[in-house]
């Protein structure tokens, strides 16, 4: 169920918004008066979309708006002016301080109704496709450690089998196998610092079409500050 914000300081059109977005039934409504209680609200309801008044006494729209995409666990809301203010100007403000759409008073309640619906279509499609993106990162991720430590591992354990029968083995290939049981340990150790400084993810081809992470360019680097 997708949960709507509503805030406006006039309960007349605040109770006709309430009862308009009633009518779908499979929204979960809360509403605000003041630009205090809609912040408030917002930061214990995490609301998927918020219908907003830009006339309000105190902290008014503009500056919920603002507030609201500044701040990381909110950012994501999606926000509908609702106004009375038809000058460009005024519109374009609240467009820059990242709201998403909006809708003059007095509304046409379908099409109020028809514009809530669009933009919950539309975070879904977003949710989806950044779900997409993490599975493809995190399967980059894999084929990467697969690539990367597939090399020392087979030398760690290979070389190990050889030093079962170390006793019967002539010193120097003894010695030979631990500085390679080494040498792979270490190497290990390098790819998983350097996948610990990775900071975005850059593709490199793979076998049969897939990709992996390039380690090099995708890592953060304190030397050139990740360039």
């Amino acid at each position: 169920m997708h949960r709507i914000l509503i805030v406006d300081d006039d309960p007349n059109v605040s109770l006709l918004i309430r009862l308009t977005l009633s009518r779908d039934g499979t929204f979960d409504l809360q509403t605000a008066s003041n630009g205090e209680e809609a912040l408030r609200i917002a930061s214990d309801f995490h609301p998927d979309l918020m219908l907003l008044d830009l006339m309000m006494p105190g902290i008014d729209g503009m500056e919920v708006c603002r507030r609201v995409k500044a701040d990381e666990n909110l950012r994501s809301i999606s926000v509908i002016m609702v106004t009375a203010k038809r000058e460009p100007g005024d519109i374009i403000k609240g467009m820059n301080l990242g709201a998403d759409d909006y809708i003059s008073k007095p509304f046409n309640p379908e099409e109020l109704l028809a514009r809530v619906r669009v933009h919950l279509r539309i975070r879904v499609l977003e949710q989806k496709t950044a779900a997409h993106r993490e599975l493809e990162a995190v399967l980059k991720m894999a084929l990467t450690m697969q690539h990367e430590i597939n090399n020392p591992l087979t030398g760690i354990m290979g070389n190990s089998e050889i030093l079962r029968d170390w006793a019967n083995l002539p010193p120097e290939e003894v010695g030979e196998c631990i500085e390679v049981i080494n040498q792979s340990a270490r190497r290990i150790r390098d790819i998983v610092h350097q996948m610990s400084k990775v900071t975005k993810v850059v593709s490199a081809p793979y076998l049969s079409g897939k990709e992996m992470i390039d380690i090099q360019k995708s890592s953060f680097d304190e030397k050139d500050g990740g360039n």
